[in-house]
């Protein structure tokens, strides 16, 4: 059977973001006080509480880091693409029956946007944006709670550790994409239940693995 309800992360996974990412982060760096990134590779390698302690961001910092992050990154909402062969993967999932959404650490209203100006927000049945780097799996549960799907046919897709453990946390399937943030390696050592290395497959893969 099909996965019902698959749903997304957004940046890394579905937005090709990282550059501007990088380039926020690093802005920002000076006024907030925290190391900017200098080796990308490296970075991707690192989990999230890894990349906070080598960038010094302690977690009563965090709050206002993204804060700020994300009222710079609502400035190029209108700009950022997604990854190429994902809109017609999105559509093909679509026209499997499968609902699709977002939850997301990003503002709704930026990532709506961004959707819009791809052309793709049609496809999605809700987005959600949960502005904290931790405790998306409870995010998750709740919401496949209110979608009232049963969560051995529900699927997160992400492109980070974290998401692999929201997944987790949630009692559903998790997929890792290897096109975002977290590098192959490191996305496979969280043992998801499958890898996706090119956008173009998603489609294919995610109905292969569900079948």
């Amino acid at each position: 059977m099909p996965y019902r309800l698959v749903v997304f992360d957004f940046d890394g996974t579905l937005a090709d973001s990282l550059p501007a990412t990088v380039e926020i982060f690093n802005r920002l760096a000076a006024d907030l006080g925290h190391r900017p990134v200098e080796d990308v590779a490296a970075a991707r390698a690192m989990t999230t509480r890894q990349f906070l302690r080598h960038h010094r961001i302690s977690l009563w910092r965090l709050p206002r880091l993204v804060r700020r992050f994300h009222a710079a990154a609502a400035e190029r909402a209108d700009h950022l693409r997604l990854f190429p062969g994902l809109p017609d993967a999105l559509a093909a999932l679509r026209a499997g029956g499968a609902r699709l959404g977002i939850l997301s650490s990003n503002r709704e209203d930026t990532i709506r946007r961004c959707l819009r100006a791809n052309g793709v927000e049609g496809l999605f049945g809700f987005v959600v944006g949960y502005p904290k780097l931790f405790g998306k799996g409870k995010a998750l549960r709740r919401l496949v709670r209110a979608e009232r799907v049963p969560a051995a046919e529900v699927v997160y897709v992400g492109d980070e550790v974290r998401d692999v453990e929201a997944a987790r946390k949630a009692g559903v399937a998790a997929a890792a994409v290897t096109w975002g943030f977290h590098a192959d390696g490191i996305l496979r050592d969280s043992r998801p239940d499958l890898v996706v290395a090119a956008a173009g497959e998603l489609a294919a893969a995610l109905t292969s693995r569900a079948s």
